[in-house]
């Protein structure tokens, strides 16, 4: 394995969710198979990402990181890049960082003019944001470049294969915790008009399993069955063997759109609100509406008008496989790696 050393700094938490952590391990992943030697710096829920990070194999050091912890890192001479992912990381870590280090920044939102040797959006939209990113030296925009992590791409492009049966099975997923309790308040409305084979993810951040058995509960007495699945290892499966997805608006959407699997979509953060808007409008998912803005009676129509259109969410299915290949851990790295 080559002496060369690439730092990823992430965090995690039921606050901010596991999407940073996941879409670094993407790249953790692939500087590994190239015969690089990664380094994961990661803070916030301890337990959840060590569980979530031995789930996959993954060597990750979980701790209180300091930017001055980082730089101290950074200094040895092994360490060809630093990869950090969040904006308040970004803006403490990037200008601190030795000249020799390539600063790699990994943003959602745009309005980043830090100089860095590369930065990478992978939302639909980022090649939009091009402008807004005037201190990187080079700008890795827009889904050729989404952080499909291995338990993702060791399925091929397309392997969902979506029925239009009589009952669907339909997966419920927001994100590694679910700040928001979006999970179950859509256990809670979603309509008995056609019944449902509902797969539940409490991805390793979830809280409030008390109100998810309630919930669990209005859902069955409207005829869905309802399975739970707590952490589960291999995520990937269950995306594959569904029909439909309700989720959240960030980095899942790139994994449905890579299996082929169709989703309705609502921006749970800030970040995801322009993400999911500008995929409605190009036909990609259903939903792209902000969470807390919509009601009860608006999301119930939302569901029902999304379970019961089959052609529409096959031809969403087909538009957004078109945009995701899963190649773009690989494209990234070529950039880490100069």
């Amino acid at each position: 394995m080559s002496s060369d050393r690439i730092l990823f700094r992430a965090d995690a938490s039921h606050a901010i969710g596991f999407g940073h952590v996941a879409r670094v391990c993407a790249l953790i992943e692939e500087a590994s198979s190239a015969g690089l030697h990664p380094i994961a710096m990661f803070a916030g829920d301890a337990v959840a990402i060590r569980a979530w990070a031995s789930d996959r194999k993954l060597a990750v050091d979980v701790r209180e990181w300091t930017s001055t912890m980082v730089m101290r890192a950074a200094e040895d001479t092994r360490v060809r890049a630093v990869v950090v992912d969040g904006p308040g990381l970004a803006a403490e870590l990037v200008p601190k960082l030795p000249p020799r280090v390539r600063a790699i920044v990994i943003d959602d939102a745009g309005k980043c003019a830090l100089p860095a040797a590369a930065v990478v959006n992978h939302n639909f939209h980022a090649p939009e944001l091009a402008a807004t990113y005037p201190g990187a030296q080079v700008r890795l925009l827009g889904r050729q470049y989404l952080m499909l992590r291995r338990d993702i791409r060791r399925f091929t492009r397309g392997s969902c294969r979506p029925r239009a049966g009589a009952r669907l099975r339909v997966l419920v997923t927001f994100g590694g915790s679910d700040p928001v309790g979006a999970t179950v308040r859509t256990l809670g409305l979603i309509p008995p008009d056609r019944p449902l084979e509902l797969v539940v993810i409490a991805g390793p951040g979830f809280r409030g399993e008390e109100e998810l058995r309630e919930a669990v509960a209005i859902a069955t007495a409207a005829g869905h069955t309802v399975d739970v699945r707590r952490g589960p290892q291999d995520p990937g499966e269950l995306f594959v063997s569904a029909d439909a997805a309700i989720c959240s608006a960030g980095g899942t959407l790139g994994e449905l759109a890579f299996l082929g699997c169709p989703a309705i979509a609502y921006a749970i953060v800030a970040d995801q609100v322009i993400p999911a808007r500008r995929q409605v409008r190009e036909g990609l998912i259903s939903g792209g509406r902000r969470w807390e803005e919509t009601d009860d009676d608006t999301l119930r129509s939302d569901l029902l008008a999304f379970l019961l259109g089959d052609r529409l969410r096959l031809e969403q299915r087909q538009r957004a496989l078109a945009t995701a290949d899963g190649d773009g851990p690989r494209r990234i790295l070529e950039a880490i790696a100069g």
